[in-house]
C-alpha cells in the first residue's frame, strides 16, 4: 500500500505567522484608538481605558515570548471589541424593534497558542411585529424569532473551533388571563454546524412558574454520517433532555437535567443519566459552579467553574457582596420571562467512528497455517482494529515474505488481488488463495500479504 505524506515546513512559516499576528494586533490597537465611538465620546474613552486595563494583564505574557504577548493583546482587544459591538447592537435593536429586542452573549477567549480564539454563545431575540404591542395583550403572550451561534473548541482531534448556528421561533403565553400566571412556551429550532454540515431539528417546550423553570427538548438529526477529522466520520446525535432550574436563594441555583442520548461511539445504543449542577453567585461579578454527571447510566464526571465578569466601562458604583443570599421569594413570572431567549440548546453533539479507509489502513493479515505445501491453498484472515461501520470490500494480495528466502511472484504465487468482504458490525474476514505448483523449489520460502480497500 502506498502511504501519502505531507512534507513538513521549517521555521520560516512559523516566523511568518508571528509577523501576521503582530500585524493584526497592531492594526486592532490602531483601529481602537482612531475609530469614533459608536455612541458618544465618553463611551469611546471608556472603551480605550478598559482595553488598557485588560492589556496590562498581558505583562507576564509579553515578558515570556513575543508571540504569547501578541496573542494576549489581540485576545483582550477582540473580546472587548465584540462586547462593545453586542452592546451597540442591543441598544440599536431596542430603538428599532422595541424594548423586547435582545442581544445576549456569553463570550470568553483563550490566549493558549493551540486553541487561541474567542468562544461562547451569542443570541438575538427579534420580536414578531404586533404581538404583545397592544395594551390588553402586553405581558400575556410573546412570539419572537431567535438566532444564535455557539462557538466552541473541539479538542477531540480536529484542533479547530466549531460554529453551530441556530435559528427558530418561540411562542409563549400565560396559562390564564391573570397578569402573573405561569408561562408555557413552545419552540422549534433548526441547528447547523458550519464546518461539518450537521443538521438537527430541535422542538421543545418550557414552563415558567413560581418555583423555577422546566424545559424539555428533543434533538432529531437530519443528516447522516459525514467526514470528520482525519480518519474519522461524524454524525449528529439523537437525544432528549428534561431540565429543571430552582432558585434556592437569591444567589444559589440548582440545575438538574435528565437525558437520554444515542451512544457517542456510533452504535444505536441509548445512554440515560442525570446531571446535577449548583451555581453560586455571591457577587454580580463572580460565579462559582459545580457539576456532577453520573447518576444512572451516564459517564461519571465532576467539573468546577469559576467565572469573573466585569461590566464594560465599569459600574457607576460597586455592588455589594451578597454571600449565600436570602431565601428566594418564589415570585410569579414577570413579563421579561415571556421574552427570555432559549438557553437549553448549546453545541451539536456528535457520534464518532473510524472511517472504513482508516480501519483498513490499520488492519493486519494473519496466516491461519504455519506452513503450506507448494500448489496448495493458503488461508488468511483480515483483522480490523474495530468493528466495521458498514460492509467493507477489501483486496488481499500475496507478496514476497521478509525471510532470507522470499517467495517469488509468478513462480510460487499469482500476483493478483483477491477480494473479500467484511460485514458491517464484524472485524474480520477469511480468504483462501491457491499457490502455484513449483517443482523446482529446493528450500522453504517465506510469504507475506497486504490488504487495502477495494476500488
Amino acid at each position: 500500500m502506498m502511504e501519502n505524506r505531507i512534507p513538513k515546513v521549517g521555521g520560516k512559516l512559523s516566523r511568518l505567522r508571528h509577523v501576521r499576528r503582530a500585524a493584526c494586533a497592531a492594526a486592532l490597537m490602531i483601529g481602537l484608538a482612531s475609530s469614533p465611538s459608536v455612541a458618544r465620546a465618553e463611551s469611546g474613552n471608556g472603551f480605550w481605558s478598559d482595553y488598557l486595563v485588560h492589556a496590562s494583564r498581558c505583562h507576564a505574557a509579553l515578558n515570556d515570548t513575543a508571540s504569547e504577548g501578541t496573542r494576549c493583546l489581540l485576545g483582550n482587544g477582540l473580546k472587548l471589541f465584540v462586547e462593545e459591538g453586542l452592546r451597540f447592537a442591543d441598544a440599536y435593536g431596542k430603538r428599532r424593534f422595541g424594548p423586547h429586542f435582545q442581544v445576549a452573549g456569553n463570550l470568553s477567549y483563550s490566549p493558549v497558542s493551540h486553541k487561541f480564539g474567542i468562544d461562547g454563545d451569542i443570541d438575538m431575540v427579534l420580536p414578531f411585529a404586533g404581538t404583545g404591542s397592544s395594551g390588553n395583550r402586553n405581558g400575556v403572550s410573546s412570539f419572537f424569532f431567535q438566532q444564535g451561534v455557539t462557538r466552541w473548541w473541539d479538542g477531540s482531534g480536529s484542533g479547530l473551533f466549531r460554529n453551530d448556528l441556530r435559528h427558530g421561533v418561540v411562542r409563549r403565553f400565560r396559562v390564564s388571563s391573570a397578569p402573573d400566571a405561569d408561562i408555557v412556551g413552545i419552540s422549534a429550532f433548526h441547528l447547523l454546524n458550519a464546518e461539518r454540515g450537521h443538521r438537527v431539528l430541535a422542538p421543545g417546550i418550557d414552563y415558567t412558574g413560581r418555583w423555577g423553570i422546566g424545559s424539555f427538548r428533543y434533538f432529531v438529526p437530519a443528516t447522516d454520517w459525514r467526514r470528520g477529522s482525519s480518519g474519522y466520520q461524524e454524525r449528529a446525535l439523537e437525544g432528549m433532555e428534561l431540565g429543571m432550574r430552582f432558585d434556592l436563594t437569591t444567589t444559589l441555583q440548582l440545575n438538574t437535567v435528565g437525558y437520554r442520548w444515542r451512544a457517542e461511539d456510533g452504535s444505536n445504543q441509548w445512554n440515560t443519566g442525570t446531571r446535577v449542577g449548583l451555581d453560586w453567585r455571591p457577587h454580580p461579578w463572580f460565579k462559582f459552579g459545580a457539576n456532577y454527571d453520573g447518576i444512572g447510566e451516564g459517564k461519571r464526571s465532576t467539573s468546577f467553574q469559576v467565572a469573573l465578569h466585569l461590566p464594560f466601562g465599569g459600574p457607576s458604583e460597586k455592588p455589594a457582596w451578597e454571600g449565600l443570599g436570602v431565601a428566594a421569594d418564589y415570585s410569579r413570572p414577570k413579563t421579561e420571562d415571556l421574552w427570555r431567549p432559549i438557553e437549553d440548546i448549546g453545541p451539536i453533539r456528535v457520534a464518532k467512528r473510524q472511517s472504513a479507509s482508516a480501519l483498513v489502513k490499520k488492519a493486519r493479515v494473519r496466516f491461519l497455517q504455519d506452513a503450506v505445501g507448494s500448489g496448495e491453498a493458503v488461508r488468511l484472515e483480515v483483522l480490523l482494529p474495530a468493528a466495521a461501520p458498514e460492509d467493507i470490500r477489501v483486496v488481499v494480495r500475496l507478496v514476497p515474505g521478509d525471510g532470507e528466502n522470499p517467495a517469488v511472484a509468478g513462480e510460487d504465487f499469482v500476483d493478483e488481488p483477491v477480494e473479500t468482504r467484511i460485514p458491517k458490525g464484524t472485524a474480520s474476514s477469511t480468504v483462501s488463495i491457491t499457490l502455484l505448483r513449483n517443482d523446482n523449489m529446493e528450500q522453504p520460502r517465506s510469504l507475506g500479504a497486504t490488504v487495502s480497500v477495494a476500488s
